[in-house]
Formats: structure tokens, C-alpha cells, sequence
């Protein structure tokens, strides 16, 4: 209704309430209050009408502010953006257009919302399966109550699933690392796990023992189960574990999730095992270094060294019980038998001292012992007579005599050059007196002769000076340094080489080393305590292997290892023990008698096995060649044959 239809509306109405007041005959007061009150009821239902529309454009420019605060407030803890309506544009226009926006951005905080509450269970459900090990995310704060689930949020939370996931990774492979080095080291000790096996598959032995479900758990885990034998023995063999059908698609158990105590329970396992695995390698290692020197005592072959050795191979118990019993057999042996070993140190004295030029009175004066003539079948050994005592100083002085050796050996090389000059200068004295040397036919004949004499002429004229002249220079510091005099057959060799040097001459044909001892006494002296002449010294010297491996999977050797002796008693050195030139062995000839070579030739039966062990080793041959054969079978064998008349040959 525009004004002037209202206007009309408001004239005629006065004019008609007029008429009514006149035809009532009310008096003009009443008429002019009925006026007045319909102006006062036309202008109420205006105002009434204006401030009804003002209170609905109130209301809605209220409810845009709204939408609008909680449209800011979304965009902040989603990371969108917004871009406000005009205000020009009406407001229910408005209105509408931020209740939608509103919508959109209440869905967008859901979905993002969603994604890092499933990035955050992910993170935390591998944290706690490894401890807390990959620490507490670092999440921004809320933000009036709402939580922040902007882009950055959700990159953070990625990341800390992608850290807590490596963090896994590297100790779900640390555990699956000691597992599988605890398996090797089940199967190479051929130590069962703590479970038994029923139809095919491994099963705890009591659910109480926390080691036996660990156990029962690492088989589980990588689906082995054990194998035994008929006597329900465990020798190192799994099988794969069948997996029932009830089972197929199960989580992996969570005893075995990468967490601290599984961690420490795997380290403490492989360890134990570890510490087994090095104690039996050690108490091998032992027996086989005193093996070792056993078996080159009894020159064992190389062969039966070796063939034992790659028989026994591994740290089962097996293989240390059959190092031990070999071990006790050997040394069984070894006291049967102790005057053969000192018999053979002695020759390896002997043959110190002739490399030393030791006098006869020095070997008797250093080392008294060596003369004593040991007992034989007839004498009656008494029951305080230690020969691991004799044997023992026997092999200090040879040690010692070693150290001697070596600690004269650059001197002695001079000696051994100067002594071949003085030899090749004398067989040219003797030659050039020999005046027939030129004549004849045949062998005497010989036309380059003269001119190989000329050469060695001219070689003993050069450096045989030389050599003198070093010796003068190197004797003098040694004697300084060692505060003692180097002596050469009982005399002083520097003396002995001024004497030369002076002018003393001496006769080719009778010539004998100063001081030298008598010939007939030594030789003598070798027959009464039964040591061999220096021929029976060229046998090839054999080297044992020099240590054993001690497991199947091992790539690399340990060196054994080895006592040098320095008293009566002490354990006997490996070099000494490899030094020997006169190997005992069987002889191989039909009618030998004795199974020694020439080193023991002249050692009586008596000294080979004394009579009240003699059946003992027959009985030790007898007893060990029903099993596997040994080097200890073998020598025992061998010393048995030895004292058996052999049988004629027809």
C-alpha cells in the first residue's frame, strides 16, 4: 500500500468515525479522543510493524557474524581459506552463502581430523609394540578447543610415523638378527630349546617358564621346529613348522614385537650361547695345543693329524668328549712311554750343543742330567723316580739352548763363512802340494782345474780378511754386551782368532779345533745315553697343523696357543716341540722289531714300554681299534706291533 492509498484509508475512516459520533450525538470531545486514538492505533501498528522487520534483520546480520566467527576459526585449524560475501548483497543472500561455506569447511576439518587421528593410532600402536622407542610426537596447540588439523599438522604426523616406522624397522632387524645367530648357535651346539615336539610342531614345556615360551616363540616366529632322532636326541637339524588351518592369516605374536625385554631377552640368549660356544672352543683348542704336541712327540702322520681333526669338527659335546678321551689316551701313552721322549730331547740337546760348539766340559757342567743312563728292563725303578720331572728339565735346557742359538745366530753365520774359507783355503795348501793333481788320465785329469782354483784363491784372499777383520769389530761388543766371553769348543774364539792371525800355524794333515773335545768320549757318551749320530738327524722335519678349526662355518684359523718351557715342570713350547729331526715312527719293513727309525733305534724294548706297562698298551691298542680310528689308536697299535717277535717269512 503506497501512501496515497493510505492517506485515502485514513481520510475516510475520520470521515465516516465522524459521521458515527454525529448520528450518535456524542459530544465533540469524544469525537475528537476517537480521532486521536485512531491515529495513536495507526501509528502503534506502523511502529509495531517497522520494529518487527528490524528485529528479523537484527537476527540474521547476527547469524552471518556467527558464521562467520566459526568460518575464521575453521579456516585456522584446517589451513583454508575464505573469501567473505559483499555487504552490498543482502543479508538472508548472506546468510546463505556462509552457512554453506561453513558446511564445507565443518566437512574439511572432519576429513583432515580423521587422517591424523589414523596417522596417530598407526604411530602409536608401533610405538608400543617397540617400548615408546620412537618417542612422543610433537603436535601444535589446540585452538579455542578445536584441534589443529592444518597441512603442517598432518606432514608432522607423517613424518613421526615415518620415523617410528624406521625405528621399527631397525630393531624388528636387530631381533630377527640375534634370532637367527641364536638358531645357528642352537644348531651348532646341537643344544635343544626348552620345548618339546609333538606331531610336527613345537610346544612349550610348562606355560610358567618365561624362557621356554621365548623359546617356543622365536620357533614360531621363523616356523622351525626341531628334529630328533629315534632316541629322542637333537643333533642340530629343523624342519619347517606346519602351520595349521585355524592359524593361517594369525598376527605375528606379540612375545616377539621388538620391544626392550625381547631385545634384552634375545641379547641374553645369543650370549649364553656365545659364551658355551667360546668355552668348548677354548677346552678344544686346549687339548688340541697338548695334542699337538703329543702327536708330534709320537710322529703321528700328517694324515691321521688331519683326518682327525676334519673328523671333529664343530663345539658339540661330541667332538670336546673326543678330544678329551683322545687327550687321556695320549697321555696314558705318553707316561708308558717317557724315556722314547726324553731319549728324543736329548738328541735335540745334542744337537743344540754341537750347533753352540760347546765343549764337553760345558755340556757336563750345564746340564749334568743329560749323562745319567735312564733305567732299563732290568733295573728296578723306584717309586720316587720322577720322569716328569727329568722329562721337564730336559726340555727347560733345550729351550734355553734354543734362546742361546738364536741369540748367537748372527755371530755363528760368521763363523760357520769364515770356517768354509779357512776349509777352502786349506784344501788349496793341500792341493797345490799334491803334484800329481795335473798328471794322469781319467779322473785326474781334469783341465779346468787350475782355473777353479785360481777363482777360489782369489775368493779366500778377499773376503777371508773381511771376515776376520768383522769378527775382531763383532766379538768384543757381544763379550761387552752379554758381559760373558764367547767360548767355541771350550776356547775363547777371539783368542783363538789373534792366535791365527799372529802367525800360528797349523798342520792340514792332523789339525784339530783347539780345545776340541775327544771324538771317541763324545761318541761314547751318545752310545751310553742312547742318542743317535748326527746321520740319523736328516730326516725331513714335519710340521702338524698348526691349529684346528672350530666349527664347520668358520672362515679363519685360530692360532693355538703356546708355552715356552722355563722350569722343570713347565708346559713344553710349540718350537721346541716342532723341532725335531728324528721322527718316531713304525718301520715298515717285515722284520723290524723295534717301530722306531734311527733316532730310537738303540733305545732297548725296556725304554719303549716299561714291562708293568707294556699290557697296559696292548690293552689301549685292543680297546680302540673297535671304534673310529685315532692317532692315539695308532701309536698304540704301532708300540704294540713293536714289541711283537715278528713272525718268520717263509
Amino acid at each position: 500500500m503506497d501512501a496515497s492509498t493510505l492517506s485515502a484509508l485514513i481520510d475516510a475512516s475520520s470521515e465516516e468515525l465522524a459521521q458515527l459520533h454525529k448520528r450518535l450525538g456524542c459530544p465533540p470531545e469524544e469525537l475528537e479522543k476517537a480521532m486521536a486514538d485512531l491515529k495513536a492505533c495507526i501509528r502503534d501498528a506502523i511502529h509495531a510493524q517497522v520494529h518487527d522487520v528490524q528485529t528479523r534483520v537484527e537476527k540474521v546480520e547476527e547469524t552471518c557474524r556467527k558464521h562467520e566467527e566459526r568460518i575464521q576459526l575453521l579456516c585456522k585449524v584446517t589451513g583454508a581459506t575464505h573469501t567473505p560475501p559483499p555487504s552490498s548483497e543482502a543479508l538472508l543472500a548472506q546468510q546463505a552463502q556462509l552457512a554453506a561455506e561453513q558446511t564445507r569447511l565443518e566437512s574439511l576439518y572432519e576429513s583432515h581430523r580423521d587422517q591424523c587421528d589414523l596417522v596417530l593410532s598407526q604411530a602409536k600402536a608401533l610405538n608400543e609394540c617397540m617400548s615408546q622407542a620412537g618417542g612422543e610426537p610433537t603436535l601444535p596447540p589446540d585452538v579455542d578447543g578445536m584441534r589443529n588439523v592444518t597441512p603442517d599438522t598432518l606432514r608432522q604426523l607423517e613424518a613421526y610415523l615415518h620415523r617410528v616406522q624406521d625405528v621399527y624397522k631397525e630393531r624388528k632387524l636387530q631381533m630377527e638378527a640375534q634370532i637367527t645367530e641364536i638358531l645357528q648357535l642352537w644348531s651348532e651346539l646341537h643344544i635343544m630349546p626348552k620345548v618339546t615336539v609333538h606331531a610336527g610342531r613345537a610346544v612349550a614345556l610348562t606355560e610358567q617358564d618365561t624362557q621356554t615360551r621365548f623359546h617356543l616363540a622365536i620357533l614360531e616366529y621363523t616356523q622351525q621346529v626341531p628334529v630328533l632322532d629315534a632316541d629322542k636326541a637333537f643333533h642340530g637339524q629343523f624342519d619347517p613348522m606346519p602351520l595349521p588351518a585355524s592359524s593361517q592369516g594369525d598376527a605375528t605374536p606379540d612375545l616377539l614385537q621388538p620391544t626392550n625385554a625381547i631385545l634384552e631377552q634375545s641379547v641374553e640368549l645369543r650370549t649364553s650361547l656365545e659364551r658355551e660356544k667360546s668355552e668348548r672352543e677354548s677346552n678344544i683348542q686346549s687339548y688340541y695345543d697338548e695334542l699337538c704336541e703329543l702327536w708330534m712327540r709320537f710322529d703321528v702322520p700328517e694324515t691321521e693329524m688331519d683326518a682327525f681333526v676334519l673328523d671333529h669338527r664343530g663345539s658339540t659335546l661330541d667332538v670336546v668328549e673326543a678330544y678329551r678321551t683322545e687327550l687321556e689316551k695320549m697321555r696314558v701313552l705318553k707316561t708308558q712311554h717317557m724315556a722314547l721322549f726324553i731319549a728324543k730331547t736329548r738328541e735335540q740337546i745334542w744337537e743344540q750343543w754341537d750347533a753352540l760348539y760347546m765343549s764337553e766340559a760345558e755340556r757336563e757342567s750345564s746340564f749334568p742330567a743329560y749323562f745319567l743312563t735312564l733305567p732299563s728292563d732290568d733295573d728296578l725303578v723306584s717309586a720316587s723316580f720322577d720322569w716328569d720331572e727329568l722329562l721337564a728339565q730336559h726340555e727347560a735346557v733345550y729351550t734355553k739352548l734354543t734362546e742361546m742359538l738364536e741369540q748367537r745366530a748372527p755371530i755363528l753365520q760368521l763363523i760357520g763363512r769364515y770356517r768354509a774359507i779357512c776349509d777352502e783355503a786349506r784344501a788349496l795348501e793341500e792341493s797345490a802340494q799334491d803334484g800329481t793333481r795335473l798328471l794322469g788320465r781319467g779322473n785326474r785329469g781334469d783341465p779346468g782345474r787350475l782355473l777353479r782354483e785360481e777363482k777360489m784363491r782369489k775368493r779366500v784372499k778377499v773376503q777371508k780378511p773381511k771376515l776376520e777383520q768383522e769378527l775382531l769389530k763383532v766379538l768384543p761388543n757381544w763379550e761387552a754386551e752379554h758381559n760373558m766371553p764367547f767360548l767355541m769348543d771350550g776356547v775363547r774364539f777371539i783368542d783363538y782368532l789373534r792366535d791365527q792371525l799372529g802367525g800360528a800355524k797349523e798342520n792340514p794333515r792332523s789339525a784339530r779345533r783347539p780345545g776340541a773335545p775327544s771324538t771317541d768320549r763324545l761318541g761314547a757318551s751318545r752310545t751310553a745315553n742312547h742318542v743317535p749320530s748326527a746321520a740319523a738327524s736328516d730326516a725331513p722335519l714335519k710340521r702338524p697343523p698348526t691349529t684346528r678349526p672350530v666349527s664347520v662355518a668358520a672362515t679363519h684359523r685360530r692360532a693355538p696357543t703356546s708355552a715356552s718351557a722355563s722350569g722343570p715342570g713347565a708346559t713344553r713350547g710349540r718350537t721346541a716341540s716342532q723341532s725335531r729331526t728324528a721322527p718316531y715312527h713304525v718301520a715298515s719293513t717285515p722284520s723290524a722289531k723295534v717301530g722306531v727309525t734311527s733316532s730310537a733305534s738303540t733305545l732297548p724294548d725296556a725304554l719303549l714300554t716299561p714291562p708293568s706297562h707294556t699290557s697296559s698298551a696292548a690293552s689301549l691298542a685292543s680297546s680302540t681299534s673297535s671304534h673310529t680310528r685315532t692317532p692315539s689308536s695308532l701309536v698304540a697299535s704301532s708300540l704294540s706291533r713293536a714289541h711283537t717277535p715278528a713272525l718268520p717269512r717263509w
